[in-house]
């Protein structure tokens, strides 16, 4: 028996990629039901593929595939960002679980920034976020102003627009926020809904221990995120990399680590960046990497963002 805990993108996946493969899985999480914060953009072709695998159609939840991702002004070709409803696709595969705690051989921690199960992390970071829902009428383009310490952005989602924004100080975060409104002509509106949360940015490589006596992490739990924030597909590749593994866990982790090495090296660049370190070398595998699966850019755009 396979308990899960945590039912977020990573947990849900893994769930039915156990569930539809013959094992005996349970899942459980104190939510009533998933929230919407963060995490509404996803790398298309990735995860349309991952979820195919569990019979989901990923087109069913587009919302948009924005023309052009503008970071400081500066406007960049949009490769592979789509804009999905994460709520409406985790309510819907929230329909098909009952959720419970069973005795189990194999505990599988999804529960994110928590980590309920596994050792903590020393010297762990974990970003805090702030975010709103707001109507607006601007262009659907993905619009972030970018500092070295943080970022905030505006992601379309139809008639709302996700408005947020991320920062090592917490202090600066309303200050990112604002900075955005002013350059992107987002002015502050009543918004639908707001809250906090946090995001780890963390390389998987000081995340461990992955697998800790009966208990594996997954996703976020493990540092699945890129340097850039992004979540969703690098949980997804994550949790199909567990299931593969399920029989044999001690491959787990050197698959991980050789699988998502560019999550790694993202993550490493944004270390240096933070500590005023020179980081250029991991460009040059950074942005062909990113302009291949996300957003097209080059060493020029790197700099005329940062001028």
């Amino acid at each position: 028996m396979i308990q899960i805990y945590g039912a977020g993108v990573a947990g849900t996946f893994l769930y039915y990629l156990l569930f539809k493969n013959g094992y005996r899985v349970s899942i459980f999480d104190v939510r009533k039901s998933p929230d919407c914060r963060c995490g509404w953009g996803i790398a298309y072709k990735e995860a349309r593929e991952l979820y195919s695998e569990i019979e989901v159609n990923l087109d069913d939840f587009i919302l948009t595939k924005p023309e052009k991702v503008v970071v400081n002004g500066i406007e960049l070709k949009n490769n592979g960002i789509a804009i999905f409803d994460k709520l409406k696709l985790l309510k819907e595969l929230w329909e098909g679980i009952e959720f419970k705690k069973c005795e189990a051989k194999l505990i599988v921690d999804a529960t994110g920034t928590k980590r309920e199960f596994l050792p903590k992390i020393a010297n762990d970071r974990l970003v805090p976020t702030l975010q709103f829902m707001e109507r607006h009428e601007n262009v659907e383009n993905i619009y972030i102003h970018f500092e070295r310490h943080g970022y905030a952005w505006a992601f379309p989602l139809g008639e709302y627009w996700h408005i947020g924004a991320g920062s090592i100080f917490e202090n600066k975060i309303p200050e990112l926020i604002e900075k955005l409104r002013l350059k992107f002509g987002f002015e502050r509106k009543e918004s639908v809904c707001s809250c906090k949360a946090k995001i780890r940015m963390l390389p998987p490589s000081k995340c461990r221990p992955f697998v800790h006596r009966n208990v594996v992490g997954v996703g976020e739990a493990i540092g699945c995120v890129s340097g850039a924030g992004e979540g969703n597909a690098p949980s997804l590749k994550c949790a199909k990399i567990l299931y593969e593994c399920i029989e044999n866990l001690e491959n787990y982790e050197s698959r991980i680590l050789t699988e998502l090495k560019w999550v790694e090296r993202e993550q490493r660049f944004l270390e240096s960046v933070l500590r005023g370190l020179p980081a250029i070398h991991l460009l040059f595998r950074i942005i062909p990497h990113e302009s291949k699966r996300l957003v097209k850019h080059s060493i020029l755009d790197f700099f005329r963002v940062f001028a």
